[in-house]
């Protein structure tokens, strides 16, 4: 038997499969039909990692599976390469990002292909290319048209590092999700895509979707929806009313038990009562540069903007989770209940956050917790209204409504219903706010925006796309868009549209690029259409989707909403684009903790492949725990090295088949395709290749040629290169990865004879061979007539016995 060499083998087969084209996917074949399985196209970093092959090299066993069960599978790979690390390296290198993009491409290219990943390379695709970005920048334009990207002054979170604006989904816990800096607010003008127009269809849509039910419940709780009830107070001053404050509750049930008011720091109210100007709704006079209206003066103007300034200082990170509570009254001003008519004071206090409900806050502190530490601080007023067992002093359940006028009595669900009839009105609040979609930085698709003379913004026509990214730029960050300083895209602009006209300057979030990329792979060279009508039909919504958990609600959220603009549009059919989600695991490193250059617990990949081989590393991360449930698992070199041996084992089957079946094994065979088909369908490949490693222990010196045949086709899809060679010393014709899945027999599942082990006092003195209908009292009688069995129980009196169906019998004995 030649030695299982498998550099040599798996360098043998890449470059084959390669020259066959073995994995280009025709759009049709005759008699097959048509499965999409996606996996999230990496950024080009430039080496590979663990997670890397996590990521596409477990899910190719199921692109693999689905083809040997007959079906025509599209598994296509590209690359996520506009964003902030090639630029962030370019400036430290001082080189172009398009090269050091490109390079890294072309090495993650070479590293992708030793994986052995069935990836359909002719429909690559990459998001810097202009022939890809050219239809980013269409979609944009087809939304600024239609009013889906707008422009408006708002507060944004700002990245100092990065020196850029991100999402608010890109901010987790306070930090940016990129570099873990702590994120800022800040006001300018910025570009967005009105995704809050969409909130209910991105929730309800989801109960339709066979996804599991951890990620619909993430998407819903970031859509966050809430029912409630909207009431109006209104804000008087000295000498009459000039304003409305809405506030947004849960628990209009509680609105007789309301001492104050809180707004954010940021609220309308307070920058008005800040500015030169009047309040926007006032129907009084305007106000001097003091915060003066209708005569009256903010009497602690001085307290109120420094508190304004100091919290907006703060991140919101930092703002939640304070435990200590404060605020500044806004003196001067007072809000009157809708209810009782009673005035009621108003705080600016930097608890309340300007992105959630109204930006403002009825307070009860009766029934609320934080507002109860702020009313016992500030020693204002606290009137319970709601009635029913309190652990401590607030409560915040539901009961009977107490001091509350004519509602008193009623249970909380009946008083909300009539209090909101009579005060207010319900209202629908979400969590989602719009998509910042415009970025300060160079590596990016540009806007496809240009402003006429007098700021006005205009889409650039689809003749002029791509609207392409000029390279004659200062990358270094500024806060200023590096764009600014290109000359050529000033000139390009005035030449097309006339003097005076100026382009927009920023570029486009790259989760924009990434929201549409799988409508790109099913057609990824035509030139007159983003994907035609007849690709759409044929490819279209993606059968099974593979990624992390962690874009669960970021690009996963942000594909949905664009394919139902799309769809909206008239681009796409139907309303969702991935008809199956699943979020796999985190690999760790061997130390328990989350891989990290700095803790220096990565393991290469590399290093592994050429130690043990891609079968080994990719089989491995399969085996380490089940892929369609969210899990950790540290990286085991003693894992690794057992898989490596399970594969060396089944090399060497091919010197020991026998020429006769023994009827057990091909018992055993049938069982174990009938488990590995099972748990493979439902992404369970770890319990799919112990299966298989139970076959080779067993049947290693007693399986025939046709059976081991048989085994190959099952252990391909985890170990292509081993089986392919194996197949073809075998005298398999074709590709062991076209042929098609077996199939088990259900009559060779039944068991006709058990085999059970006979124990005296817990030791093993026999065994017993019966049919597999045999009660209880059958295999008893048997196991007592076993001729070694007898021979203890005959001279020690059996007191008691065990009994383990199908599998053992213990007699316990005096001695």
């Amino acid at each position: 038997m030649k030695e299982y060499d498998h550099k040599k083998i798996e360098t043998k087969w890449q470059k084959k499969w390669a020259a066959d084209e073995l994995y280009k996917t025709p759009d049709k074949v005759k008699g097959k039909e048509n499965f999409y399985t996606l996996v999230e196209f990496p950024y080009p970093s430039g080496n590979l990692h663990l997670g890397h092959w996590y990521a596409f090299a477990v899910p190719d066993i199921y692109a693999r599976f689905q083809r040997m069960t007959g079906k025509n599978v599209l598994f296509p790979m590209g690359f996520d390469a506009f964003g902030l690390p090639a630029e962030n390296a370019a400036i430290k290198h001082n080189l172009d990002p398009r090269k050091w993009t490109d390079q890294n491409i072309e090495y993650m290219t070479r590293q992708l292909e030793r994986m052995g990943a069935s990836f359909d390379w002719a429909r690559s695709l990459r998001t810097t290319d202009p022939d890809y970005y050219r239809w980013t920048q269409f979609f944009f334009t087809k939304f600024f048209e239609n009013n889906l990207a707008y422009q408006k002054e708002a507060t944004v979170n700002w990245c100092s590092s990065c020196q850029t604006v991100l999402a608010n989904e890109q901010v987790i816990n306070g930090e940016c999700e990129r570099c873990d800096t702590e994120v800022t607010q800040k006001e300018m003008k910025q570009w967005f895509l009105r995704i809050s127009d969409y909130a209910d269809r991105l929730a309800d849509d989801l109960d339709n979707l066979d996804w599991p039910e951890p990620i619909k419940v993430a998407q819903k709780s970031w859509v966050g929806r809430q029912e409630g009830t909207q009431f109006s107070f209104q804000v008087t001053a000295e000498t009459g009313e000039f304003a409305d404050l809405e506030v947004f509750t849960t628990r209009p049930d509680t609105l007789y038990g309301v001492t104050y008011l809180a707004v954010a720091p940021e609220h309308e109210l307070v920058s008005q009562l800040l500015a030169a100007e009047g309040p926007v709704k006032s129907s009084s006079k305007d106000a001097d540069a003091n915060g003066v209206f209708n005569g009256v003066k903010i009497k602690n103007y001085d307290k109120v903007e420094m508190y304004v300034a100091q919290a907006e200082a703060k991140t919101e990170r930092e703002r939640q989770e304070n435990k200590e509570k404060t605020g500044v009254k806004l003196e001067g001003v007072v809000a009157v209940h809708p209810a009782t008519g009673a005035e009621i004071p108003i705080f600016v206090a930097d608890y309340v956050l300007s992105g959630y409900g109204t930006g403002a806050i009825m307070a009860v502190p009766a029934h609320d917790k934080r507002d109860f530490a702020f009313a016992e601080k500030y020693n204002i007023t606290i009137t319970p209204v709601v009635e029913g067992d309190a652990d401590d002093k607030v409560f915040t359940g539901q009961g009977t409504i107490i001091n509350s006028g004519k509602f008193d009595g009623l249970p909380s669900a009946a008083a909300a219903e009539k209090i909101t009839k009579k005060f207010g009105q319900k209202e629908t609040t979400y969590r989602l706010r719009d998509w910042s979609v415009g970025r300060q930085r160079y590596w990016g698709t540009p806007i496809p925006i240009v402003y006429d003379p007098d700021g006005k913004p205009h889409a650039v026509p689809e003749e002029y796309l791509p609207w392409e990214l000029p390279d004659d730029v200062d990358h270094t960050p500024s806060g200023e868009p590096p764009l600014a300083s290109s000359k050529k895209l000033k000139e390009r602009t005035e030449k097309i549209f006339g003097t005076g006209w100026t382009p927009e300057v920023e570029t486009m979030d790259t989760f924009i690029d990434s929201s549409w990329y799988f409508l790109r792979y099913i057609d990824p060279d035509n030139s007159e259409d983003f994907a035609s009508q007849s690709a759409r039909d044929t490819w279209m919504p993606v059968d099974f989707y593979s990624g992390g958990a962690e874009h669960t609600t970021m690009h996963l959220l942000y594909a949905r909403f664009f394919y139902k603009a799309l769809a909206d549009l008239g681009f796409v059919d139907g309303e969702e684009p991935f008809k199956r989600r699943m979020n796999r695991g985190l690999i760790l490193g061997p130390d328990g903790n989350k891989m990290s250059k700095s803790k220096g617990n990565v393991i290469d990949p590399d290093d592994q492949v050429e130690k043990v081989g891609g079968d080994s590393v990719r089989a491995y991360l399969a085996f380490i725990g089940p892929y369609n449930e969210e899990g950790t698992y540290p990286w085991d070199m003693g894992g690794i090295a057992g898989v490596r041996r399970f594969l060396e084992r089944a090399w060497a089957m091919q010197s020991n088949l026998v020429d006769e079946p023994d009827e057990s094994i091909e018992q055993k065979l049938h069982q174990t395709i009938k488990s590995v088909t099972e748990d493979t369908k439902a992404l369970k490949f770890n319990t799919a290749l112990s299966a298989m490693m139970e076959y080779v222990n067993e049947a290693k010196r007693k399986t025939t040629k046709e059976q081991f045949r048989v085994f190959l086709r099952l252990l391909a899809p985890f170990a292509p290169h081993i089986t392919e060679e194996l197949w073809h010393e075998l005298g398999g014709e074709g590709s062991v990865h076209q042929q098609a899945w077996p199939e088990y027999d259900e009559k060779a599942l039944v068991v006709e004879e058990v085999t059970i082990a006979v124990q005296v006092n817990g030791t093993v003195r026999g065994e017993i061979k019966i049919s597999a209908k045999a009660d209880e009292k059958e295999i008893l009688a048997a196991a007592r007539e076993e001729e070694n069995v007898a021979k203890y129980l005959e001279s020690n009196p059996e007191i008691r016995h065990i009994y383990v169906p199908s599998r053992l019998v213990n007699f316990v004995t005096r001695k």
